[in-house]
């Protein structure tokens, strides 16, 4: 009998040590689970030109971890399709602080060799990934213990959602950026090139005008060549619903380039490559002074419209 009363005894208490312990499992999964979720949103520069968010759950045990965790999430987590350019691998990025809503950043001096449209997109998408989570609200840098600095010298200071803009999805003023997909010359002059470039334009102003003003420009990677005289001027530009692109220029489109047959396909052809990249381009009528030209300098003609062509390689 007594010993029916120990066993008994050995396996309600089995039974309540198996209870205490799912119990207890339960209650550190829950905490696992839920009590370290942060719901944050990260910011990714697309191939259309806009910033695109994602949603994405991070864990951690307090704040900080969490603006470490999203930070990590961001610069070297999955990239989301079409992703054209993020936050490098190799730039340093360290939490100094979190203080009255406010996130103090410090980073590598590798930051100032960011070119200028990567300069921009590691910002933005630090600033607008960052303030997505709810207990953010600005986000301040540094690099080597000094205020980052714009390329002529002025200081951020705090950056949020209000004086950082990305595109016009999340912003209703007149300002967003692009990124325009230029046609330059290589550096032998035996093809075409493509510069992918992050500018910021007017969304009052045409497409077309600012890809032409960008090619003027002319191109900001070594190894890439201008196509078009420095001098020009663009006198108009017009897209009709037939697809068809009038880029009206000044004189100096023409008497001030050098000529040859590979110069001028080159020119024609940079400009043509670049304006097709937009929908709705599929051919492009040139004007000078309001005038159709029968020829370029000698060699193209002029008269009717041209379509893009293959990236151009081994022209002689």
């Amino acid at each position: 009998m007594d010993k029916n009363k120990k066993t008994i005894r050995r396996i309600a208490g089995a039974i309540f040590a198996a209870i205490l312990f799912f119990s207890c499992y339960v209650i550190v999964q829950n905490f696992i689970q839920h009590k370290g979720e942060y719901s944050t949103e990260l910011y990714y520069m697309m191939s259309t030109g806009n910033m695109k968010s994602i949603d994405k759950t991070v864990y951690a045990e307090e704040n900080v971890e969490a603006v470490e965790a999203l930070i990590h999430e961001l610069q070297f987590g999955t990239k989301p399709e079409g992703a054209i350019s993020f936050i490098s691998e190799q730039l340093e990025i360290r939490v100094l602080a979190l203080d009255d809503n406010t996130v103090y950043l410090a980073l590598s001096p590798n930051y100032y060799e960011l070119n200028g449209a990567d300069e921009v997109i590691t910002r933005s998408a630090l600033v607008w990934s960052l303030t997505s989570l709810e207990f953010v609200e600005n986000v301040t840098m540094f690099v080597e213990g000094m205020p980052v600095v714009s390329k002529t010298g002025d200081e951020y200071g705090l950056m949020n959602r209000q004086n950082v803009l990305i595109d016009t999805a999340v912003s209703a003023i007149t300002t967003e950026y692009a990124i325009l997909k230029l046609y330059f010359s290589d550096e032998n002059a035996t093809g075409l090139i493509i510069e992918n470039r992050m500018v910021e334009v007017d969304a009052n102003q045409p497409r077309e005008r600012t890809i032409l003003e960008q090619l003027i420009l002319g191109p900001s990677e070594e190894g890439y060549y201008a196509t078009i005289p420095p001098e020009t001027k663009i006198r108009d530009v017009t897209t009709t619903e037939d697809g068809i692109c009038y880029v009206n220029l000044s004189q100096e489109f023409v008497t001030k380039h050098a000529g040859g047959s590979t110069g001028e396909l080159f020119t024609t052809y940079s400009i043509v490559n670049s304006l097709c990249e937009l929908n709705g381009i599929e051919k492009v009528q040139f004007l000078v002074e309001g005038e159709k030209l029968e020829t370029y300098k000698g060699h193209l003609d002029f008269s009717v419209p041209f379509e893009s062509m293959e990236i151009l390689q081994s022209i002689d």
